[in-house]
């Protein structure tokens, strides 16, 4: 009976120290997060886009990723919410070892790297509201055209750390628009090895999968 007592008090002290703690991010207009969960071994990034109006959604697989997929969906408040379920073990072969290097869907640099680009491969899904997803051994993550509200315009690019109980697993940028006036949107990139030197994350990723029902 105490060995019981005790599995459950370390399952209860394990749950407690491994739920994922963003902190708090700056606030893109128009945008309602990111935010990042952990669910049966998957990655889970959403943002919701509070001027976008769907009148239904649809959930498909990402090309060339047997077990991600990403779902867009009317929100329970009038936003559009897309969601990315993404497993590590997609970008583990060979396929995503070797690949170009990558930049914007509109041919911009990327704010946040040294030379603008990414080594990646771009995947580009027009259903799931025109959303590039950017796949790679090094990076996971994606772009999705975002319109600032009416009456905002900001100039320049917003990148910002993506932190987890403290340490940083990738990052996130709000990207302005370009000279014709096109162009914007939101950019969330995942650092893979962020992710795999965080022992945290990978216990709580290995965890997950025994209880598939469980959101952290």
């Amino acid at each position: 009976m105490k060995q019981l007592q005790y599995l459950f008090f370390g399952l209860a002290l394990f749950i407690s120290t491994s739920c994922l703690n963003q902190g708090k991010l700056p606030k893109i207009p128009g945008v309602d997060g990111p935010n990042l969960n952990v669910q049966n071994g998957q990655i889970v990034l959403s943002v919701g886009l509070e001027k976008v109006d769907i009148a239904a959604g649809i959930s498909l697989a990402i090309p060339k990723m047997q077990h991600s997929s990403a779902t867009i969906s009317p929100g329970q408040f009038g936003s559009t919410i897309i969601k990315v379920a993404f497993d590590p073990r997609d970008v583990d072969s060979d396929h995503f070892r070797v690949v170009p290097a990558e930049t914007l869907p509109d041919g911009r640099p990327f704010p946040f790297t040294m030379d603008g680009t990414l080594p990646a491969l771009a995947l580009n899904v027009p259903k799931l509201l025109d959303t590039t997803f950017y796949a790679s051994n090094a990076v996971f993550g994606f772009f999705i055209p975002v319109s600032l509200p009416d009456g905002m315009d900001i100039p320049f690019d917003i990148p910002f750390r993506l932190r987890m109980n403290g340490k940083q697993v990738g990052i996130v940028s709000y990207i302005r628009t370009n000279h014709e006036g096109e162009g914007s949107g939101v950019v969330l990139m995942l650092t893979m090895k962020q992710i795999q030197d965080n022992p945290e994350f990978q216990t709580l990723l290995k965890y997950s999968k025994r209880y598939e029902s469980k959101v952290f």
